[in-house]
């Protein structure tokens, strides 16, 4: 059941980000948020699945993954619900409105959503310091899984710089989308690779 859950939540992962990607470059904002609620379910069980193939000396670094996996998605799953209802639906002053919108640069939404994929880049560093290769495709998933977690610096500090604000008008969507669209060419290899790690598992 570990090998079957860890294939078929990184498969979902992988298609997760493609169609992400794809709600950002036709412009259909709901969909990438709602897509990204799915993704960060999809995400958890990944972890989860390296977890329970670690060797006993990386159990802690596993389970503090997980445990980082499980803040990311939190964080994540409050900023996008808040996107499809709230902030839909325009159930609130245009004040509030304003702060909760992931649209609005620099507001509340937009820096917490940057902070929980900084949460999800140090869970990926943790787990793939835990992964044992065993092939040069294991190598290359741990490889990019430690890169990846680097990304947690960039996330976290730039709203606290407040690099990215409302005084960018139209460059800041611009920039922002790049970064996204860059993000997902770079973690869609991850899944991709992450369901050949378990489809070669033994059990």
């Amino acid at each position: 059941m570990n090998k079957k859950v860890g294939l078929i939540s990184s498969a979902l992962m992988t298609v997760m980000v493609i169609l992400f990607a794809l709600g950002m470059i036709i412009g259909k904002n709901s969909m990438s948020y709602f897509v990204c609620i799915l993704l960060s379910w999809a995400y958890v069980l990944v972890v989860c699945s390296f977890a329970a193939y670690v060797r006993e000396d990386n159990k802690v670094l596993a389970y503090a993954a997980v445990a980082f996996a499980c803040i990311y998605t939190v964080i994540i799953d409050i900023v996008y619900f808040t996107q499809l209802t709230t902030v839909a639906n325009k159930t609130a002053s245009t004040e509030v409105l304003n702060t909760l919108s992931y649209e609005t640069l620099g507001s509340w939404m937009f820096n917490l959503d940057l902070f929980g994929y900084g949460i999800m880049a140090i869970s990926t560093l943790l787990i793939g310091l835990t992964i044992t290769p065993l092939n040069s495709k294991d190598k290359w998933l741990k490889t990019l899984l430690i890169i990846h977690g680097f990304f947690a610096i960039v996330c976290i500090l730039l709203p606290m710089l407040n690099i990215f604000n409302s005084n960018m008008n139209g460059n800041g969507t611009i920039y922002g989308t790049v970064v996204l669209l860059f993000w997902c060419s770079y973690f869609v290899p991850i899944g991709i690779l992450s369901a050949l790690h378990f489809k070669n598992k033994i059990n």
